[in-house]
């Protein structure tokens, strides 16, 4: 696999090509010059614009068939700098046979298999199983299955009215832990006193068409998708106090989470205006303890199980659920290996837990607190001490821990807001075969992009506890950052003294003070032998000083204003 990073495939400034796309294949052809020939190329499947830049997705096509598993990521500036660029394509140097099949494959799209070098025409077809899960599946030209993997991911006008919903669950608002005191238990989906006194009255939007409440908001809608199968909620009554023991409750719960994260998202910038209602079913699965996200066809939608938990009842499992489709929408064609995966599933956790943690701070490292931890099932904690690459397992629910754990501590260093913008845009790049490092790496550029270096310090540290490095371009920044002269401290910290600064070996030096949201307060713009920053200067808190010398070199420095 071909890896590359920040300059390693810099663009050229002359005859820029007007779009994305042109000077994306321009690089990949450079690195690739074989895909000029033997009718081989590559075509966009993909194109998303972040705040960081463009990212663009390609497959691999020989004679006008997909090469299976072949694809190229290229992530670009907003001034077509390659960031980075992430391949497996695979060389074809002479034309292949095309073989025709004999098999009925019901469903199916023809493509070419490389097996250690040995090609083969294969069939892909797209089919569920009996437990209605999505999966893909790769025959020969005898109707062999060769290979399958699963597809879904676990776990008009508007009006806004009043319904009752968790939140995030009964226990967390209790502060209780399941079957606590021989309460706070699920009865088998039943109402309980205990548990109908945690429903919250809030506020959702529902769409209200010819008088007609209907279970659809901005952003999902719900309906019958699979067993068990039960009556999608239209009224003409605008009475919506439902208990936990109609699945009309379950229906609100999720309209009202997923609602709720996306004007969150929106309000740090990230609106996602172009993204896709989903459809949701929260009375799903044939009734077994289990959800899904399922991007296997046009209408991406969300699955909730009753089995155990009702888990549409659990905000953390609607927000996990829910960040699947957040992501496939920002990264779509980007799974594929075993740590990806288990990045997936910790990027997941990590929304639910900030979500929940933004609610209440009790267990808020638990992930579905009410849906897990019980009887049922264990749950997951985003809270273990794993570290790479040690603790990596076969089993992807298991690595995830690693990288969720390391997530949420950096999600208390820095903040919700931050931390999100960070990981939300360092998903833009991602791509199937990648591994956790490389994923770390796009945490660190994110911050290079976003906020000038402002958070390296604080990342470097999480990462390296876990056992990841620090090697993207900021590799010498961070050293020279770490030593850094730095006088009175201790003094600008209680507010007696200025703090001074100066650059190890000498010479001139400018800065910009960021606070810990990634918000500038106020720079130093002229070159001098020292920076001096009064403690009158900032408030309480905990800033940045992000310093260039006159060769552009960079460096960070933590700054802490006690009182």
């Amino acid at each position: 696999m071909l890896l590359g990073f920040a300059n390693s495939l810099s663009a050229s400034t002359k005859n820029i090509p007007s779009s994305p796309t042109q000077i994306a294949i321009e690089k990949v052809l450079v690195q690739n010059p074989w895909l000029k020939t033997n009718q081989n190329k590559i075509e966009l499947l993909t194109l998303r614009e972040s705040e960081i830049g463009f990212h663009l997705t390609f497959c691999q096509k020989h004679q006008g068939v997909n090469v299976y598993g072949a694809s190229v990521k290229v992530n670009l500036s907003k001034n077509y700098q390659v960031l980075s660029f992430f391949s497996s394509l695979i060389p074809i140097h002479v034309l292949l046979p095309v073989s025709n099949f004999t098999a009925k494959i019901p469903q199916n799209e023809l493509a070419y298999l490389s097996n250690n070098g040995n090609w083969q025409s294969v069939r892909i077809a797209i089919m569920p199983n009996e437990m209605g899960e999505m999966e893909e599946h790769v025959f020969d030209e005898k109707g062999n299955l060769l290979s399958k993997k699963p597809l879904d991911l676990f776990l008009g006008k508007d009006t806004i009215v009043k319904t009752k919903v968790f939140n995030p669950d009964p226990l967390t608002t209790a502060q209780k832990t399941y079957g606590q005191g021989g309460l706070y238990k699920n009865y088998n989906g039943a109402d309980a006193p205990e548990l109908t006194a945690e429903l919250k009255t809030v506020d959702v939007t529902l769409v209200l068409k010819n008088d007609t409440f209907y279970a659809q908001s901005p952003y999902a809608q719900i309906e019958d998708l699979e067993a068990p199968n039960q009556v999608v909620f239209k009224s003409k009554q605008a009475n919506f106090n439902f208990t936990r023991s109609s699945s009309k409750f379950r229906e609100m719960n999720c309209l009202y989470h997923i609602e709720q994260v996306r004007k969150y998202l929106k309000s740090i910038g990230m609106p996602f205006d172009s993204m896709f209602v989903i459809k949701v079913d929260p009375t799903a699965y044939q009734g077994q303890d289990q959800s899904r996200f399922s991007y296997s066809n046009a209408n991406p939608a969300l699955y909730f199980g009753t089995g155990g938990v009702p888990d549409a009842e659990d905000a953390d499992v609607v927000i996990h659920e829910y960040s699947h489709g957040i992501f496939y929408f920002i990264a779509p064609n980007s799974l594929g290996s075993l740590q990806r995966l288990a990045m997936e599933e910790a990027n997941c956790d990590f929304m639910a837990c900030q979500y929940s943690r933004a609610i209440s701070n009790y267990n808020w490292r638990w992930v579905f607190n009410w849906d897990g931890h019980n009887e049922f099932w264990p749950g997951r904690d985003a809270n273990k001490p794993n570290v790479y690459p040690k603790d990596l397992s076969t089993d992807a629910y298991e690595s995830s821990s690693i990288w969720s754990s390391m997530l949420n501590d950096i999600g208390q260093d820095l903040g919700r807001e931050v931390s999100t913008k960070l990981l939300l845009n360092s998903i833009y790049s991602y791509f199937p075969e990648m591994n956790m490092q490389n994923a770390a790496d796009l945490l660190m550029q994110a911050d290079s992009i976003l906020y000038g270096y402002a958070h390296a310090v604080e990342l470097k540290t999480r990462l390296e506890q876990r056992g990841f490095k620090a090697v993207t371009s900021l590799n010498e920044t961070l050293g020279s950052a770490l030593n850094m002269k730095i006088y009175n401290s201790d003094g600008f910290a209680k507010g007696t003294s200025a703090v001074i600064i100066q650059k190890p070996n000498g010479g001139l030096i400018q800065g910009v003070v960021y606070d810990i949201e990634g918000r500038m307060v106020f720079d130093i713009p002229t070159f001098s032998n020292e920076i001096g920053i009064k403690p009158e200067q900032l408030k309480t808190g905990t800033y940045f000083l992000s310093i260039k010398d006159e060769e552009g070199n960079r460096s960070v420095v933590k700054l802490l204003r006690l009182e």
